[in-house]
């Protein structure tokens, strides 16, 4: 009978502390986010030094952001000196009369700094409040109607010229903006050749007729010639080689006589470049389905070989001479079912601000 009481007495202990025991808190989520690290960066500004060597001297530029705000500097390690690289009072000043958006001088909005004419000036854009509406966006007027329908719009963005002697700011106002290389080209470092992937096979394509492809892919002028002629779905020359994640089964055939990347790394002096050619034919094939998909979920096929399967893709290792038009398969059998790795040169320090790198 004590035995009994003892338990109901333990049991009863037992139920009255966890009763008075308090609810678990709720995870703050809010509390966590004004922790965030975006957040955090807008509180702490600089920490470092991040240079931007000049490709004409030892010498480097970078920013710097404080309480006080942002300033750029220009430094020369050889003599030990370091200035600013222009006056953020009267830069602000400049840009306000020019741009007519109120800027002060701890926040101005600088952006793509470029050094040219022998280091000795610099370029750069701002982009301002006021809306422009984008050339040649505007739809064609409806033939049963007189209006005209307004096209997209996009922030003015204004482009100048700094003369780091004399502080004198210019407006750029015939200035374009280079166009980006396509996707699709690889362009070499003399930047006369040009080399895509089209219909399984390699093609390239010169300056002149590059230009006409940078102002419409689909001109018919554009001249194109043909380097191989053995490349196969699931053997290509580049353009993705059928891996997973390049397109749904709808995109394929939409896309199937595009220019696509080759992949392909150039030699410095523009003479070679390698690809690495990999076979997938005789890995099987795997089917998902793309639930993300907008609008609709989307089919996807491609090779894969799943753990235990034999059939694995083989790599091979393709020089090609580009004046002569040929290749030559390199030896490199070491390892059964082995995967090619292909290494470019590393790139210069000073290159890193270049709006075009070769590949």
């Amino acid at each position: 009978m004590r035995k009994l009481f003892a338990t109901l007495l333990m049991c009863g202990g037992m139920s009255t502390a966890l009763a008075q025991q308090p609810p678990a808190e709720k995870a703050n989520y809010q509390l966590a986010s004004r922790f965030s690290t975006g957040k955090l960066e807008r509180m702490v500004f600089s920490t470092a030094v991040d240079p931007h060597w000049l490709k004409g001297s030892d010498r480097f530029w970078y920013s710097y952001e404080t309480t006080e705000g942002k300033k750029w500097y220009i430094v020369d390690p050889v003599t030990s000196q370091k200035r600013l690289m222009f006056d953020n009072d009267k830069m602000a000043a400049e840009l306000t009369k020019i741009v007519r958006d109120p800027f002060d001088a701890q926040h101005l909005l600088i952006d793509s700094i470029l050094f040219i004419k022998n280091e000795n000036s610099i370029q750069f854009q701002v982009k301002s409040s006021l809306e422009v509406e984008i050339k040649d966006s505007t739809v064609k007027q409806d033939t049963s109607s007189k209006k005209k329908v307004p096209g997209k719009k996009e922030i003015k963005t204004f482009y100048f010229e700094y003369d780091l002697a004399t502080g004198k700011l210019s407006e750029l106002t015939d200035y374009k903006k280079p166009k980006r290389n396509h996707r699709w080209a690889s362009v070499s470092p003399d930047k006369k050749t040009i080399v895509f992937t089209k219909n399984n096979n390699l093609y390239f394509m010169d300056q002149a007729n590059y230009e006409k492809a940078m102002k419409n892919e689909d001109d018919t002028t554009i001249v194109e010639t043909r380097l191989t002629t053995d490349g196969v779905e699931y053997y290509s020359y580049g353009g993705g080689g059928g891996g997973m994640g390049n397109e749904n089964n709808v995109d394929k055939i939409k896309n199937k006589n595009k220019r696509k990347p080759s992949g392909i790394l150039w030699s410095p002096d523009s003479k070679n470049f390698v690809i690495n050619r990999v076979d997938q034919r005789s890995v099987k094939e795997l089917w998902v389905i793309n639930s993300i998909a907008e609008p609709r979920p989307t089919l996807e096929t491609y090779k894969y070989q799943m753990p235990g399967e034999k059939e694995s893709a083989v790599e091979h290792l393709l020089v090609f001479d580009i004046s002569a038009k040929t290749s030559k398969e390199l030896d490199v059998k070491q390892f059964k079912d082995q995967n090619i790795g292909i290494w470019s040169a590393p790139v210069l320090k000073s290159s890193r601000d270049d709006d075009w790198r070769p590949s």
